[in-house]
């Protein structure tokens, strides 16, 4: 397989138009990585991890560990259309690959029963994984705190407490 790096870097923002600048870093590798994988294998990884097919844990590690954008936004389009056990792999899925860009579904989560538990996970891999900063976040999961323990009646009251220790020891 050849790659026209060029093109990628372009395409990624890695190179700009006039070929004078060029920058990198884990986030742009993982953005050209998605590109080199192309969309259909995007897809049909995720419809596989969906569908808990064989080889389904290998494969969502594989979307872990590049954090894929457009793995979590079909991910988040399966949630949006699916019946209900569709439904909570997708978002399953979701918070395992904890792309920041799932951080402004996790308040539509926290309201759907269904997912509740997962998408508090979400909200908690994000902040442990540092893929968003709860310095710069604060207020907004100050609020999902909030929701998640008025929806679950409570019964998220062990996670959130946790979460708010390692926030509280990570500041320290």
């Amino acid at each position: 397989m050849r790659s026209d790096w060029e093109k990628i870097g372009i395409k990624v923002g890695s190179l700009d138009g006039n070929k004078n600048i060029e920058t990198g870093g884990n986030d742009l590798a993982k953005k050209a990585f998605e590109e080199i994988l192309g969309e259909e294998w995007i897809k049909t990884t995720v419809d596989h991890i969906i569908q808990v097919k064989r080889g389904s844990e290998l494969a969502m590690n594989c979307l872990r560990l590049l954090e894929s954008e457009k793995a979590t936004f079909y991910a988040y389009e399966i949630y949006k259309n699916s019946n209900a056990e569709k439904a909570v792999e997708a978002v399953w899925l979701i918070k395992q690959i904890a792309n920041p860009i799932a951080f402004k579904w996790v308040e539509e989560f926290l309201n759907d029963p269904n997912v509740m538990v997962w998408g508090f996970g979400l909200l908690d891999q994000l902040l442990w994984t540092e893929n968003i900063v709860f310095d710069h976040n604060r207020d907004k999961v100050e609020l999902l705190f909030q929701l998640a323990l008025k929806n679950s009646n409570n019964k998220l009251l062990e996670d959130v407490d946790f979460v708010k220790k390692y926030l509280d020891e990570r500041s320290d």
